[in-house]
């Protein structure tokens, strides 16, 4: 399925043509085509609220302030984009002012905007959330952190920060939506996601911050039954070993 598949008319596909792109200047005259169009329905706000979507996926920041601007709905999937997006903290903070919630996670992956935030080494967002009334507790934020693509030393500095802020680095990840072929899996502590992603570092960081070798997670596999399982890495296995992981 196509980015614009769910463009009903051309005035919708051309406006999230230039969310994707950032083309302010054509969104402006495109809507004001689209109004002047006696032939359908003028632009609603669930419209604009497609192409705010596209412009947080697309990083155009200018895009989708504009659409704000125009009248696009606020809702919590906006923010969740926003807060793992970089370069959208103005509009996160605008959202979160007009009634987005900081705590609701997608139904489809379990994400929160805490977590999304997180994943990306984010910390303005994620401070900002704090601010806003998010919750650390069951955000799943230091799993996150602990098992995402970035770069080892931004993730063990985010790593560090939720740690102060009071994450609790043995906890099981939260499951706030019933499980579906998109967010299926076995809940475990950060120590288990670093293990699944391959994480050895992040491994090491959480043994020497308080990470419980013992406890098992929601299969019934410790950290060193999971390493196995997972089939890590020589090294990773022997470090865990080492820490007397079980």
């Amino acid at each position: 399925m196509g980015l614009f598949d769910n463009a009903r008319t051309p005035h919708e596909h051309r406006l999230q043509t230039a969310a994707k792109t950032g083309d302010v200047a054509d969104m402006e005259v495109g809507l004001q085509e689209w109004r002047n169009d006696s032939s359908i329905s003028p632009p609603k706000a669930s419209d604009l609220h497609l192409a705010a979507g596209i412009a947080i996926s697309s990083n155009q920041s200018k895009a989708l302030k504009y659409l704000l601007d125009q009248g696009s709905s606020v809702d919590n999937t906006l923010a969740r984009q926003a807060a793992g997006k970089e370069g959208n903290n103005e509009q996160l903070h605008w959202l979160l002012n007009h009634g987005a919630s900081p705590n609701v996670p997608c139904g489809r992956t379990n994400d929160t905007p805490l977590s999304r935030a997180a994943r990306m080494n984010l910390m303005e967002p994620i401070d900002l959330l704090l601010q806003h009334g998010a919750e650390l507790k069951a955000s799943n934020a230091l799993h996150a952190a602990a098992s995402g693509g970035g770069p080892d030393d931004e993730s063990l500095a985010t790593m560090q920060r939720l740690i102060e802020l009071g994450a609790d680095v043995n906890a099981i990840q939260a499951m706030h939506v019933k499980q579906s072929g998109h967010n299926i899996g076995i809940h475990g502590t950060a120590l288990h996601g670093a293990i699944r992603a391959s994480k050895p570092l992040r491994v090491r960081w959480l043994l020497e911050h308080g990470a419980d070798g013992t406890i098992r997670n929601e299969g019934g596999y410790s950290p060193l039954e999971w390493a196995k399982e997972c089939r890590s890495s020589k090294e990773l296995v022997a470090m865990l070993k080492k820490a007397g992981c079980e």
